[in-house]
């Protein structure tokens, strides 16, 4: 899996390099999906943001000839929720590569738009559930109402220029449009002599910067890695377009990525490539997949590491001491996927740090995330199912789709198959791991028209397109699990029951539920053993706010669908809600309406933007 001609790669837990490319979540720039295009129709893809990490599949098997034999569908651990910011990390457009520049390794990167969707692990979930105190007080934006620690803000945080840790992109300096360095803030700043950690840190300037406030980039995961994948994008071609002028702030959140100590699991990245061409029972895969979890924990823990310390009011604390370390009094925060719930969390705590705020395909404090998923999923494969009933192109081309897609998942599980993926090799494809495969395309937007196609050929025995897409999105890691779990357990598992997650699972159809359940009831054992603390009850009410806010929401975003959007705004005074068709998650980048939207709003945050471009956008153009 390792490239070792990349100069970007990362080292893991055990010293090894890991592939510096950001799961797909982060990585939609870089993804050279126009191999799978036909040539007629290929054209420059724009960059996609995914958003939650999802865990790789089990169900992947080594043979070449499909597998008779009946066999217990293939377990796959469930998609953390990765509220992964795919996209862009800015509010500025990113250039798409010119056709053909796309390539494989190092520069071939797709370079994607600066805003959008990332998490694996799929995490953004979609819930409409009623509002936590509908008497929505008046939103006063400067106050804080939830301390982040037991004690105050760190008063000794600290940042220092240091060399950057990857290589700057085509045509920039160190030194001149780019600088990098380490901020250093307490683990635990509940402790009076906890010891201190690194965040690596890079900052882009353009030549002519907008005399305004700097826009930091908060991304998705949690657990996502951002400078390795984005810090060799920006070039001098794109340095314009991603910053738009103003000062642009990068950094890896505590755990993750470059920062230090990094809370990588190699014994959970080795299961998932040594699993990836074999057939499990989901009994087996839920096994194997909590006990190198286990392992990690209890390798992390004995390292000295205090994984009560990495939550999310921790990250928001590293923002603030980030932005005043720097010499900043307020800043614009872009999140996506996770990265949004990051930027709830800090306009709660640190209301006076911020101008403005982008989120970007939603995640809101109070969702509880796990219980959201089953409906999620299901809302995701029924607005693709519905979208291709709607178009007459591709309901006359694919007049049964829906049925098709749901027999292949159950022919599937029955007897898999064995396919040569373009990158990773033979991989084994279930009924199970099928159905995660069409879930996670829906994230990437320049996909989605090639998921009815796709569906087809598998059921007519045709593997090219899959053959070309499995392995770049369900077999590529760059997340941090330790980071992963930290968050996630304590936010959201820590206040859910596994009754909870049983009922959640009901309504979906009966071809999906069972994975979908499997897949819970494993992240649930693993937090059970994970011990994190549950998070302060406050954390998980509704964000209160006064701050002008964009919120962008894709029509097709299969983890963090409108319903999420709807339930941030309710209690965001000055929000602005846009709602984009044919959309998957992350939207910023994805077409010139939204980023001609995120311009305007950031040159004037207290105005709505105009948003009569949605009307010129089409349903999805599917082949």
């Amino acid at each position: 899996m390792n490239d070792p001609t990349s100069p970007d790669n990362v080292p893991d837990d055990k010293g090894q390099q890991y592939d510096a490319q950001p799961y797909y979540e982060y990585a939609q720039p870089y993804r050279d999906y126009e191999h799978s295009i036909p040539p007629q129709e290929k054209k420059p893809l724009q960059p996609a943001a995914p958003a939650w990490p999802m865990p790789p599949s089990y169900s992947t098997a080594s043979g070449v000839q499909p597998q008779t034999t009946g066999i217990q569908p293939s377990w796959q651990p469930a998609p953390p929720p990765v509220y992964w910011p795919a996209q862009g990390a800015t509010p500025p457009p990113m250039l798409t590569p010119a056709p053909g520049s796309i390539n494989a390794s190092k520069k071939g990167w797709w370079i994607f738009g600066i805003v959008s969707a990332v998490c694996a692990i799929l995490l953004v979930l979609a819930g409409s559930f009623a509002l936590y105190a509908i008497v929505i007080r008046p939103a006063v934006s400067r106050t804080v109402t939830l301390q982040p620690t037991t004690t105050a803000p760190s008063t000794t945080a600290a940042f220092r220029t240091t060399a950057c840790p990857f290589t700057p992109g085509e045509g920039i300096t160190a030194g001149k449009e780019l600088s990098c360095g380490l901020l250093t803030v307490p683990e635990d700043r509940g402790q009076a002599h906890s010891r201190t950690i690194q965040l690596a840190v890079a900052i882009f300037k353009p030549a002519a910067t907008i005399p305004t406030d700097p826009i930091v980039y908060l991304s998705g995961g949690p657990g996502g890695a951002l400078l390795s994948g984005w810090g060799p994008a920006v070039t001098t071609a794109t340095l314009h377009q991603m910053t738009q002028g103003h000062t642009l702030i990068m950094f890896d959140q505590r755990g993750t990525g470059y920062s230090q100590p990094a809370l990588n699991c190699s014994e959970m990245t080795q299961l998932n490539t040594d699993m990836q061409d074999k057939i499990l029972s989901r009994e087996e895969g839920s096994t194997l997949y909590v006990t190198a979890g286990q392992k990690c924990h209890d390798r992390l823990l004995s390292s000295g590491i205090n994984l009560q310390a990495y939550t999310s009011i921790a990250d928001a604390t590293d923002v603030h001491d980030l932005v005043h370390a720097l010499g900043y009094q307020q800043v614009d925060l872009y999140g996506v996927s996770y990265g949004t719930r990051l930027a709830l969390t800090v306009m709660r705590l640190f209301p006076d740090d911020i101008r403005s705020v982008i989120l970007d395909s939603t995640l809101p404090t109070q969702i509880k995330l796990f219980n959201t998923l089953p409906a999620v999923r299901q809302h995701a494969y029924d607005t693709l199912f519905k979208g291709c009933a709607a178009s007459a192109t591709c309901h006359a081309t694919y007049p049964q789709l829906e049925s098709v897609f749901y027999q292949l998942v159950t022919d599937l599980n029955a007897k898999p198959i064995t396919l040569q993926d373009a990158k990773y090799g033979p991989v084994a494809l279930d009924g199970d791991s099928l159905a995660s495969w069409v879930f996670v395309m829906l994230y990437v937007t320049q996909l989605i028209p090639y998921l009815p196609k796709a569906i087809m050929q598998v059921s007519q025995g045709n593997y090219d397109l899959i053959s070309r897409l499995y392995g770049v999105l369900m077999l590529q890691n760059d997340v941090s699990d330790g980071m992963y779990y930290s968050v996630e357990c304590g936010e959201d598992m820590a206040f859910t029951t596994a009754q909870d997650l049983s009922s959640a699972a009901v309504g979906m159809h009966k071809e999906i539920q069972p994975q979908m359940l499997a897949d819970l009831q494993t992240q649930y054992r693993l937090c059970q053993l994970w011990g994190e603390h549950p998070v302060p009850t406050v954390q998980k009410q509704p964000v209160i706010s006064s701050l002008p806010t964009l919120i962008l929401s894709g029509e097709y975003d299969p983890i963090t669908p409108a319903s999420n959007a709807k339930l941030a705004l309710q209690t965001l005074s000055h929000g602005y809600l846009f709602q984009f068709p044919a959309t998957g998650h992350g939207v910023f980048n994805t077409d010139n309406c939204p980023d001609t939207i995120v311009s305007a709003f950031l040159q004037q945050p207290m105005t709505k933007p105009d948003g009569a471009c949605i009307a010129t956008m089409s349903a999805p153009n599917f082949k």
